[in-house]
């Protein structure tokens, strides 16, 4: 049995009384009953904490010099340059135990002078340093601090583990590639390293210092070369200096558990509490940092204080000094009890924050099997525990057992209480490691490896070396983070899944098994594989742990609409998607779209630097999701539902989800107000907006709202919501944005009152969100109280209403209510010669803006754009970008043509291609052109014409007319009414008119014009018999089966219905099969989609394979409608795995062999992947969704395989 136990000996050699140093504990390992007299370990301050070292010169301690050596420094002063680094390294111990350097210069490129394990004494190095040659150039800031990160501190160039890691930057001037330079300094910053910077003369830039350096406190100034030997004591000084915590202002929540037990004494306790101080005082204490609990422990448990009583690092340490000793037996099992229940809102405790414990105790429990009992519920919760046993009374084991993770990197052990203060950085420091270790929230990371050949096997190594060390300093298991990895090539494959391994040990053994399979690139069906199979339950998947998804890849996918379109169903269905790319072979605008976020996107110059960002990437995967608004003007008030069907319990519940919505903000009246009302049979205020301006004030004053019973007035309440919480008097702002959010678990007493209110809020610009729980809930009226259908939600009960957190903090923050409403939207933009570069790039930056303010995918808003002068430049399709992120990087890209200006040929593009379903237009979906000119139409007449085509198919056509050359006439005759005519005066006046276009095609998004000629999938000659085969299983309930009918319905409405054309029957299954209606029994549209309507559920067990041989034998034959020279098809709907697997692969294998194709669609996680490749006619013909109300968003889709499969072209009928 080991225990961790630090210890400090300071030797005084030789100093004066004037010479003093700090020494910080170091770690190492004590066998049981060994005398800690034995040990003798001298240590040095540790990298994890902030502490002035007079005597730092022997520390093991790696420095990197980069020096300009651009052409405006010149040959004297670059020896100057030269001179001050000799001064500088003349003052340290050099050796491969102590100190080492190295140096690089930079100019047009970087030129390494040495590494840091070249020379191992002072005299080599100084000779080194003097024989550095000027080089003459311009000023690649960006590639140095690269170099630095990426090849100076690496291992094969003598960089040390433990040593502290400093990068000195000298420089004359600006960098040439200033935002380079910035990233690559950012890069920097997420790691260990610090960074120290050196302007010289006039030329520099202070704002780039201050980017380039770790903050301001390590930024230098001089006015010129020989001014650099008067700041040479201060450069020393703070290099000894060692970096502060790097998770001082972490959000965490801290509970103390202090043994207080008679076995202390009053002296011993308070030795404990000075430790605490000493601990926390180094910590931010405050609402967004670092929060501290306290309790003591003996025969009882006993809360000093709570997580949001004390605010500030003052009030905290005199409530620390006032807390008492009690005496008693050592009942640690309590103390335990007390630690699963401590992090609740009502206590302070925040969602978003990480939570820890940490234990100290003299003695032995009074029940070890309810200790270790209770210690194990409290890792199972997630909360990470820091053990401390003080004496030789402890027992180890116990303390092991109280500790969480692996092995004993959170149990500690000291002889007596005053050993507390050697171990009192240690603890700091191991809190900073639990911070990184996803303790806040339970994690499940898959990692999705590209073994494609362009890597090697080599390479592929180097990347399982990656997930290894990515993986070691996390704590593995079934309550804290589980790991899958999962490879794509030609082919993917799981090579294991979360819940495969336990412990560390096996899952880092597995990693080193992975095998490498070379192929071509198809990231894609990596990405539809993760989807679909790694986070179910089955699987090892948990409904309350944060889905994470890593793609490692060093190159470009094989088909790229694949790739964003699955990496977009990976992001609506909240899995948090980090993209790494390796290597100059890598697509950067396929890495954005690939990532939930442009901040989860990573690059490396190749497979080595992989372990450079190791620490950024783990730490991106277990940082909790930030709110997009958290700082901006919003006034959110909430009204809440008190009734009586609600009970005091779920109420409470409501009031927790309010506290942890909270977290995701900034509160304060320049920030984010929140007021809260609640109704029954009365409406009660319980706050206004400016009734609280920090959030621990605002969380206490919402646990503490009482529950009262009554009847469910909700109109009322959102009557007293409109008249006096969001008025002036009460704190609403003119600037600001106003949201209410409604949640109620039923109907409301007066349904028409209820819709008439929500409507005047509406009226108002009002966005209303709408959260219904349980099953007593109306949806009719949810959808009348919320201002539009995207802003509904409805949770199966008050337990399951943290599944909707994040989503709901997103949909308050959207700042157009119609952000998510389906529209398809064409900018139209004028690159003629009178424009100029200048002002075009100014016109696509108002485009920009305004696509960032909506939600761009497949069932939201697309976009594409039009660029028009002599010719058309069409830059890309509306289906083309499924992610923001994605299309946002592509409009930056948009390119001038400059030319005359024909706004007709544009317009007729548009109406004849872009507006097409062939090119990612949806029947469904408001049609939106925006036009923007400095100018007249070479073609007034053609302008006029086409604008007119697409007025008469429902198409909303905006005009935007800038500065003196447009003609306002034209103006009006190409824009659908007046209202839809906007004019500036110039280019940089475009920004003025960016909120009333939103809202004007927010206006045309909610009243979207039918089309006024039909589109059909496929041409008039369609002619194709198809068979629907439809689930209707006991795992689909009622409701959902009327949801696979309404798919079908809608699926059938696009074609045209007869013995010449399109032909439809149905067989529907569960325990059996029957065939519902024959190919030819319902020759019109309106026969056929009456039939579907009146299709009953029966429930019953799976039996797909006799669906599929009932279509064969019976469905398609000439007696039941089969024509011969028809297409035939079969689609298959299902919600899980047949119970005859190897029938119904059978029953499909006759039916292609029959040359019948066969669509399989799968609903929900249910599904058997392999099962639905081996019964469609292959992967293209296979379509996932995740739940039955996404399968109506993907019928075109389907469509669209039933034409290109009957070998006709899609249609490019005007919608």
């Amino acid at each position: 049995m080991k225990l961790r136990v630090s210890m400090v000996m300071v030797l005084l050699l030789g100093l004066t009384s004037a010479q003093t140093t700090d020494v910080t504990p170091d770690v190492f390992t004590l066998n049981a009953g060994a005398s800690l007299s034995t040990v003798l370990k001298a240590v040095t301050a540790t990298p994890s904490t902030t502490t002035q070292v007079a005597e730092c010169h022997s520390v093991p301690a790696d420095l990197v010099f980069l020096l300009d050596s651009s052409g405006s420094e010149g040959a004297t002063n670059f020896k100057d340059q030269l001179t001050f680094v000799s001064n500088i390294v003349d003052k340290f111990d050099i050796g491969p135990d102590k100190v080492q350097v190295s140096v690089a210069t930079f100019e047009t490129t970087v030129n390494n002078a040495f590494w840091l394990d070249d020379y191992t004494n002072k005299a080599d190095v100084l000779n080194a340093i003097k024989k550095i040659q000027y080089g003459g150039g311009t000023t690649a800031t960006d590639q140095a601090l690269t170099h630095a990160l990426q090849e100076s501190f690496s291992d094969a160039h003598g960089a040390r583990n433990n040593s502290n890691k400093i990068i000195f930057v000298l420089t004359d001037g600006q960098s040439t590639k200033p935002a380079l330079t910035a990233d690559a300094a950012n890069k920097i910053h997420n790691t260990n390293i610090r960074v120290i910077a050196i302007g010289i003369g006039s030329s520099i830039s202070s704002s780039e210092l201050d980017t380039i350096a770790t903050d301001k406190q390590h930024v230098y100034r001089v006015a010129n070369f020989s001014g650099l030997a008067d700041i040479e004591k201060e450069v020393e000084q703070q290099t000894c200096k060692t970096e502060g915590l790097v998770c001082k202002s972490t959000p965490a929540d801290i509970l103390f558990l202090l043994d207080a037990s008679a076995s202390e004494g009053t002296n011993n306790f308070d030795k404990q509490l000075n430790f605490i101080k000493n601990f926390t005082k180094d910590f931010t204490i405050g609402p967004d940092a670092v929060q501290i609990a306290l309790a003591t422990f003996s025969t009882t448990t006993t809360p000093a204080f709570w997580f949001n009583d004390y605010d500030t690092s003052t009030d905290l340490m005199n409530a620390i000094d006032k807390v008492k000793y009690l005496g008693g037996n050592t009942h640690t099992e309590s103390a335990l009890k007390l630690g699963e229940t401590a992090f609740t809102a009502a206590n302070g405790a925040r969602n978003n924050s990480n939570h820890l414990i940490i234990i100290l105790t003299d003695g032995q429990s009074s029940d070890k099997t309810q200790t270790k009992a209770a210690a194990n519920s409290v890792h199972n919760a997630g909360t990470q525990v820091i053990a401390i046993g003080i004496g030789n009374s402890i027992d180890q084991q116990e303390i092991k057992d109280i500790a969480s993770g692996d092995g004993d990197q959170n149990a500690f052990a000291v002889a007596d209480f005053d050993a507390l203060q050697t171990i009192e950085k240690e603890i700091q420091s191991q809190t900073c490691k639990t911070q990184t270790a996803c303790s806040s929230r339970p994690a499940d990371v898959v990692f999705l490896l590209d073994t494609s050949s362009s890597e090697g096997s080599e390479n592929f190594k180097k990347q399982l070396n990656f997930v290894n060390n990515f993986a070691r300093e996390l704590n593995i298991g079934p309550n804290n983070v589980q790991l899958s990895v999962v490879t794509f090539a030609t082919n993917v494959k799981n090579e294991f899944w979360l819940n495969n391994f336990t412990t560390k040990a096996d899952l880092l053994n597995a990693v080193q098994n992975v095998q490498y399979r070379p192929g071509i690139t198809e990231t894609g069906e990596g990405l539809k594989f993760v989807g679909a199979n790694s986070f179910l339950p089955q699987h090892g998947g948990r409904p309350d742990a944060q889905q994470v998804v890593i793609v490692v890849t060093d190159g470009e996918s094989q088909q790229k609409s694949v790739t964003a379109n699955e990496a977009e169903k990976l992001h609506s269905a909240g899995i948090k998607v980090i993209s790494v790319g390796i290597g100059t072979s890598i697509d950067n605008g396929e890495l954005t779209a690939l990532a939930s976020d442009p901040s989860f996107v990573f690059r490396v110059a190749d497979f080595d630097a992989l372990q450079k960002i190791e620490t950024e990437i783990r730490q991106t995967t277990c940082k909790a999701p930030q709110t997009a608004c958290k700082s901006d003007p919003v006034d959110i008030v909430f009204l809440l539902d008190s009734s009586s069907s609600e009970g005091s319990i779920n109420f409470k519940k409501q009031l927790e989800f309010v506290s942890n919505f909270v977290d995701g903000f900034d509160i304060g009246p320049d920030s984010v107000q929140i007021g809260v009302v609640t109704f029954s049979t009365a409406v009660t205020n319980r706050y206004f907006l400016n009734d609280y301006n920090s959030k621990a004030a605002l969380k206490a004053a919402i646990t503490s709202i009482p529950y009262t019973g009554g009847n469910t007035v909700t109109g009322d309440g959102l009557e007293f919501i409109r008249t006096n919480s969001l008025s002036a008097a009460h704190g609403a702002r003119a600037d600001a944005r106003q949201v209410v959010i409604v949640m109620t678990d039923g109907q409301s007493q007066l349904p028409a009152y209820t819709k008439e209110q929500a409507k005047l809020l509406h009226d108002k610009g009002v966005k209303v969100i709408a959260v219904g729980i349980g099953n007593g809930i109306v949806s009719t009226e949810l959808n009348n109280i919320a201002s539009d259908k995207q802003h509904v939600f409805m949770v199966t009960g008050f337990d399951a209403l943290h599944t909707i957190e994040t989503e709901l903090q997103l949909k308050t923050c959207n700042k157009l209510v119609c952000a998510s409403s389906a529209a398809d939207i064409v900018f139209v933009l004028d690159s003629s010669s009178s424009e100029g570069l200048t002002n075009f790039k100014k016109q696509v930056t108002f485009v920009q803006k305004f696509v960032d303010q909506f939600d761009v995918s497949s069932t939201a808003v697309q976009f594409s754009i039009v660029v028009f002068s002599t010719a058309v430049y069409p830059q890309f399709d509306l289906d083309k970008y499924a992610s923001k992120a994605a299309l946002l990087a592509a409009i930056k890209n948009v390119e001038y043509h400059t030319g005359v200006t024909y706004t007709g040929k544009a317009l007729l593009y548009v109406n004849q291609t872009t507006l097409t379903t062939a090119h990612g237009a949806r029947p469904s979906a408001a049609k939106i052109v925006i036009v923007i000119t400095d100018g007249q139409s070479s073609s007034r007449y053609d302008t006029q014409h086409e604008a007119n085509v697409l007025h008469k198919a429902g198409v909303e056509v905006m005009a935007i007319g800038i500065g003196i050359g447009v003609n306002h006439v034209e103006l009006d005759r190409i824009a659908s009414d007046a209202k839809h005519v906007f004019s500036v005066t110039n280019f940089d006046a475009l920004k003025t008119i960016q909120n009333e276009l939103q809202q004007t095609t927010c206006a045309v998004q909610g009243t979207a014009v039918p089309a006024t000629t039909k589109p059909r999938p496929c041409p008039v000659s369609e002619k194709a018999d198809v068979i629907f085969l439809l689930d209707a299983s006991s795992s689909e309930g009622s409701s959902n089966f009327q949801k696979e009918l309404d798919f079908v319905s809608k699926f059938v409405n696009d074609f045209d219905i007869g013995p010449d054309h399109m032909q439809f029957g149905a067989i529907r299954f569960s325990t059996s099969a029957s065939l519902v209606f024959d190919l030819n029994s319902h020759t019109t549209k309106a026969s056929l989609q009456m039939a579907v309507a009146s299709i009953s559920y029966t429930g019953g067990t799976t039996y797909t394979d006799k669906a599929l041989a009932l279509a064969r034998g019976t469905g398609f034959t000439s007696t039941h409608g089969a024509r011969p020279d028809a297409k035939r098809y079969v689609i298959v709907i299902t919600d899980g795995e047949s119970m005859s697997p190897t029938q119904t692969l059978t029953a499909a294998t006759n039916l292609k062999n029959d040359g019948v194709s066969i669509i399989t669609i799968g609903v929900g996680t249910q599904v058997r992947q392999s099962e639905l490749d081996g019964m469609a006619t292959d992967k293209t013909h296979v379509f996932t969704v995740k739940d039955f109300n996404v399968l109506q968003t993907i019928h075109k889709e389907v469509q669209k395989k039933t034409c290109t499969d009957a070998g006709l072209p899609l249609t490019t009928t005007m919608p």
